[in-house]
């Protein structure tokens, strides 16, 4: 299904990845357990035999969400819960929803609402990640999810089960980490539109078939003129509709790092292959930092950007702001201050789930980047 894919066809599957995960539903007789942003351990859920499925909202139009979150609810929320109730909700047997903010906290009753015949369970990061308390905290959820899941299923899992997930999730990663690379050094080899079409797949599909084309896919990519590029990185949640990045190929940005949970966020969750794996997972969480925008404050994000900044040699930041996240707005207005008074050139790129047009995206993107080639702003 996913394992001879070129990177066209894999472009193709990221844009809507449910109609191959219907047919793959049917053709393995497996289950699929869907989750949203962020820090649910999808091993644990591979671990099982079922596909873990994260779920990145639709650009298809609102008909049922605005009945239960309002209008100034986070887009992606919204977005995520329209997904279900009107369009790909029959394909889950079952969720595992993480609790990042107020809105997916309240999310979460309104999913279990919504679908009383279906597996719902949630997932509590610990608020506070850097009291000694916290790793407890975490390494109890997974266990908890663990039972949850096995008492649902009616299966049980053992460690080997549990390694075996761990060693398909971290090879996933090591080859998008290698193909970021490649994109990095020569813009030219693949497009931001489609590396980043990558990431998103991989969080949608069976990783162990999608790995062999992740491998062919990077023996293929060739060098190319890659002069003109301007090297950005991108900071915030995640960047839609993809039709944005087509954008930042049409002025040659060359995102050479991020901030993205469908990016760098992700690839850098490889987990510790030693000891006990439920361990291991629980120290993953610790050495890549959580997801969510919950356990961060403005001053830790800041430095984050302006070291990744520093470390890449990019010429400017592109913060993508999702409308109506709070996290987002509450920490933009000191993070914008901040970036300024460092010197470094940024521009926020507001983005919303169900956009039809990204005509004034454009217009104002374009311009930015006139004026950094220029110099000035």
């Amino acid at each position: 299904m996913w394992d001879n894919l070129t990177i066209k066809e894999a472009v193709e599957h990221a844009k809507d990845p449910y109609p191959s995960i219907r047919k793959w539903m049917k053709d393995k007789d497996k289950k699929i357990i869907g989750s949203t942003f962020a820090d649910v351990p999808e091993e644990v859920i591979y671990a099982f035999g079922f596909l873990p499925v994260t779920i990145m909202g639709t650009n298809k139009p609102l008909k049922k969400a605005p009945s239960h979150l309002p209008d100034n609810a986070c887009s992606l929320a919204r977005s995520n819960l329209e997904l279900v109730l009107s369009y790909e909700g029959d394909l889950f047997d079952g969720f595992v929803l993480p609790q990042v903010c107020d809105t997916t906290q309240h999310l979460s009753d309104i999913w279990r609402i919504s679908f009383p015949d279906k597996y719902v369970e949630s997932y509590l990061a610990p608020r506070q990640a850097d009291r000694p308390s916290a790793r407890y905290w975490v390494k109890e959820e997974i266990e908890r999810v663990i039972s949850s899941l096995s008492d649902w299923s009616g299966k049980k899992i053992v460690e080997k089960d549990l390694w075996e997930a761990i060693e398909i999730h971290n090879q996933n990663k090591a080859l998008l980490k290698e193909i970021y690379e490649i994109k990095k050094n020569n813009p030219a080899a693949l497009t931001n539109k489609e590396l980043f079409a990558l990431m998103k797949l991989s969080q949608q599909v069976d990783k162990a078939e999608l790995n062999q084309s992740l491998k062919k896919i990077k023996d293929s990519l060739q060098s190319g003129n890659s002069n003109g590029y301007t090297d950005v990185i991108l900071v915030g949640i995640t960047c839609d509709p993809p039709e944005i990045y087509d954008l930042f190929d049409e002025v040659k940005l060359n995102v050479v790092g991020d901030t993205l949970l469908v990016g760098t966020r992700y690839v850098q969750g490889v987990v510790p292959e030693k000891g006990n794996p439920i361990d291991a997972l629980t120290d993953r969480h610790f050495k890549r930092g959580f997801f969510s925008p919950i356990h961060d404050n403005v001053f830790k994000n800041f430095e984050e950007v302006k070291t990744l900044y520093k470390e890449t040699n990019a010429k400017a930041v592109i913060y993508v702001h999702i409308e109506f996240c709070e996290s987002q707005e509450y920490d933009l207005p000191d993070l914008k201050r901040m970036i300024k008074n460092e010197g470094i050139l940024m521009h926020t790129l507001d983005t919303e789930y169900q956009t039809l047009s990204l005509s004034h995206v454009r217009t104002r993107l374009q311009a930015f980047f006139e004026s950094l080639k220029g110099g000035s702003l």
